[in-house]
């Protein structure tokens, strides 16, 4: 389950976009993201991105029963390279935790395995050649890196807002680094519920704006 936190900079998120354009949710896992996007402003097309064949059925099922039209799901992972990927949806006490579902680990706790396809983020978004790509939502259990590498294209053309939660090893500072010198301001919600500029602080969850916006 996600925290307060998380949630309070998803809305920030969203609030920031602009009011038309594609928005694309890297790592939808059961598709509450994509449809609270979806519900917001029906003049945003999104793409629920999500591997795992039961997380997309329940995602099917949802936006039947939601009846939103203005979303697409694909099917794939999104990683630096297309190919095949191994993720797992690991076990803890009996029960599968289907919200921190990740590219597997060698030596990693117990789980549920699944062979995935995975395209890059250039990849996909040669799919929308017509679309106008606003913002990115990524949560993808320490695998951001892999696809930002995969994605520095179509960032450089779009300077999408991009929302992002980065675990705390070498991995953020790579992604720190990677948006800063495509142009990007690091920001975060601090505890007063403001969007500030990030110092440094001990946070993982992350707002990143464009300079130019």
């Amino acid at each position: 389950m996600r925290g307060k936190h998380y949630e309070i900079t998803f809305r920030q998120f969203s609030q920031l976009l602009p009011d038309h354009g594609l928005v694309l949710d890297i790592g939808a896992n059961l598709g509450v993201m994509s449809a609270y996007l979806a519900q917001k402003n029906s003049s945003w097309k999104i793409v629920a991105i999500e591997p795992i064949p039961f997380h997309v059925k329940v995602i099917h099922r949802f936006l039947r029963y939601k009846r939103l039209i203005n979303i697409d799901i694909v099917e794939k992972a999104i990683s630096h390279k297309d190919g095949w990927v191994e993720m797992k949806v690991p076990m803890e006490e009996g029960m599968l935790q289907h919200g921190l579902a990740s590219v597997a680990i060698q030596n990693d706790r117990a789980g549920e395995l699944y062979q995935v396809s995975a395209i890059t983020l250039d990849q996909l978004m040669d799919q929308y050649p017509k679309e106008v790509l606003v913002g990115i939502k990524i949560d993808v259990e320490n695998h951001e890196w892999e696809v930002l590498q995969g994605g520095i294209q179509t960032i450089q053309k779009y300077q999408p807002i991009i929302m992002a939660e980065l675990w705390n090893d070498f991995k953020k500072q790579q992604c720190l680094h990677l948006l800063i010198s495509l142009g990007y301001r690091v920001m975060y919600i601090n505890l007063q519920g403001q969007l500030v500029s990030y110092q440094d602080e001990d946070v993982i969850d992350y707002i990143f704006l464009p300079t130019q916006a």
